[in-house]
């Protein structure tokens, strides 16, 4: 493929989303408690109310994490500055995808089985959860699918998962083109979604290693290489769509469909078909943003937000150890969560920043531009298309959270 000017830096929208996705993440976990209808919360937030369905839905983050993923970790490949023609290019693949999530991940099952275990070392159920985080197969937690001393590391294994699938999605995708991937992808995750979701299991509600594992989710990753692909064809016209405005609205529109459908439908099988049309109204949204500009672009590519994007997988692996231990589950105040809410801020965007810089890119020189710290090289636009980019596209590329 030819060169394109510009494609080299990071994509300022999509650490803008991943930022967001993070925020959403965090607060579900911080203040859920208290937006569900619990015994012991109850009374603190009203049910009804704006701020406690935000916070009921906020677990969406996840699904937008993964179409991100996609999206990201399929980009070098699309602009063919990465090939999968060999062993040896699979193998590769694999050494850069275990160099950049295991460490991290490893480091925090051992934090969290230390701390915060179910019951003690040498026991049967300890042996399962170590088993399970170990080896990223959660079917054996009581939980369902949610390793109880870290239940947030259940998504950090399905990126695994995908990571191990992504060679053999990139020669399907060769063989057979991506829409024929998506359509086949969309229909088998479907599937799996509805019997996971028609097996009953006490206290879990439904079978997750298919509702929310790989089986369930990898439509998602594959949407986000869908909306790659278009970005790329789109780059390749050297001219940016005449507007992003249909993409958004069809996106906005579907998305309140798809949360609609999800929460109300009576059946099953429609309740999955709405889950699902949030990853697609979000792969539109995703889409439509790559090309805005004014207000949204404005909102998206800001540096904090940036930031907190490069971040997030830092900030996602650790939150949940430090809320159980700032902030256990059994706070019952909401004034009480409210009043440790920034001790719990500031300590972890500091243990955060120092696993991004030490853990995740420990072998990068440069700090100031893993922290959007350096001056920002000025690269060339393709043409009209006003496309937000900075100059650590290299720090990104193959990355998830």
């Amino acid at each position: 493929m030819q060169h394109r000017p510009g494609t080299d830096a990071k994509i300022g929208v999509v650490n803008g989303f991943r930022g967001i996705a993070i925020l959403m993440v965090v607060l579900h976990h911080l203040f859920v408690p208290y937006a569900a209808k619990d015994p012991l919360h109850t009374g603190q937030l009203d049910p009804d109310g704006i701020f406690a369905a935000f916070i009921a839905n906020a677990w969406l983050g996840v699904p937008l994490f993964f179409v991100l993923s996609g999206f990201v970790l399929y980009l070098p490949y699309r602009l063919g500055r990465r090939k999968v023609e060999s062993l040896a290019d699979v193998r590769l693949f694999y050494l850069h995808r275990a160099h950049r999530l295991l460490p991290l991940y490893y480091l925090v099952v051992l934090v969290s089985l230390t701390l915060h275990a179910q019951t003690g070392v040498g026991s049967l159920r300890w042996y399962l959860e170590a088993g399970g985080l170990f080896s990223t197969l959660f079917v054996f937690s009581p939980h369902g699918f949610m390793p109880p001393s870290n239940v947030v590391l259940w998504s950090v294994g399905v990126e695994i998962w995908f990571s191990l699938l992504f060679p053999v999605l990139i020669l399907a995708i060769r063989r057979w083109g991506i829409g024929t991937i998506v359509v086949a992808t969309l229909a088998a995750s479907s599937i799996f979604i509805f019997i996971g979701g028609s097996i009953p299991i006490a206290n879990v509600g439904s079978f997750r290693p298919f509702t929310s594992g790989i089986f369930g989710s990898c439509y998602q990753f594959v949407l986000g290489m869908l909306v790659c692909d278009l970005y790329v064809r789109q780059l390749e016209k050297l001219k940016r769509p005449t507007s992003s405005l249909p993409s958004l609205l069809a996106g906005l529109v579907l998305g309140v469909l798809g949360l609609y459908l999800s929460h109300h439908a009576s059946w099953l099988a429609v309740r999955v078909l709405g889950g699902m049309l949030f990853s697609i109204a979000f792969s539109l949204f995703l889409f439509g943003s790559l090309f805005a500009g004014g207000l949204l672009r404005s909102l998206l590519d800001n540096r904090p937000l940036q930031l907190l994007g490069c971040m997030c997988y830092s900030i996602y692996a650790w939150h949940g150890i430090v809320m159980n231990n700032m902030i256990p589950p059994d706070t019952s105040m909401l004034a009480d969560t409210m009043r440790l809410l920034a001790p719990f801020t500031v300590l972890i965007l500091a243990l955060s920043a120092l696993s991004y810089r030490y853990i995740e890119f420990g072998h990068r020189r440069d700090w100031k531009a893993l922290f959007l710290l350096g001056k920002a090289e000025v690269q060339p636009q393709l043409a009209s298309a006003t496309l937000p980019l900075t100059n650590e596209w290299r720090a990104s590329q193959g990355e998830t959270m």
